[in-house]
């Protein structure tokens, strides 16, 4: 069913929070654009509007509204963290246009220093082929158990089957060893967002 159907664009936002809700531990890793949860509402719309383009107007809203929140869920419980990593790509490729993609890269560096339980690393554009290239995904994990949320044009795919999941946390530590250290990939944000604000 399409995600232009207000019952299931409901049931995924839903089930995505759920999923953030209750993790104790969030991975994602996102390749073509930076994660929902760190998006800033210009940033999200016209992300929506580029990779879906017949969403009615009231559904890019819906979508950029929820997303603008799903950052709070971090602040619900003791102890819980968030780790993404996105290329290097992501970095440059201006969604929006160059104001809005700077907006974007100063509200990640601000997400980050306000955050302790936040990180984001950068996948240099220069790494060679990884496990990441199959496509993006974020990993939950809670009291013990994963569950892998696969986002798509249509809504998304959860996979919570034990060996299905062990594939993907394989895929992260594979790119955990090839990303940038946390404080290196904050100069990469910074100077990507500083080569914008200058153009």
């Amino acid at each position: 069913m399409p995600v232009t159907d207000p019952q299931s664009l409901d049931e995924h936002l839903n089930r995505l929070l759920a999923l953030e809700t209750a993790a104790d531990h969030i991975h994602g890793w996102h390749p073509t654009l930076m994660p929902g949860m760190l998006q800033t509402a210009d940033y999200a719309r016209a992300a929506i509007r580029t990779s879906a383009p017949a969403l009615p107007p009231h559904d890019v809203e819906a979508i950029a509204a929820a997303r603008l929140t799903r950052i709070d869920t971090l602040g619900q419980a003791a102890g819980r963290r968030a780790r993404f990593i996105i290329a290097e790509d992501v970095l440059t490729k201006a969604v929006g246009g160059p104001v809005v993609h700077a907006q974007q890269l100063a509200h990640l560096l601000t997400l980050v220093a306000l955050r302790p339980s936040l990180e984001v690393r950068v996948l240099p554009a220069s790494t060679d082929a990884h496990a990441g290239l199959a496509g993006e995904f974020t990993m939950y994990s809670a009291g013990g158990r994963r569950s892998v949320f696969i986002e798509t044009l249509m809504g998304g795919t959860i996979i919570d089957r034990v060996e299905r999941t062990l594939l993907y946390a394989h895929v992260w530590d594979d790119l955990q060893g090839r990303a940038a250290s946390p404080a290196a990939s904050l100069e990469m944000i910074e100077a990507a967002r500083s080569a914008l604000v200058q153009a």
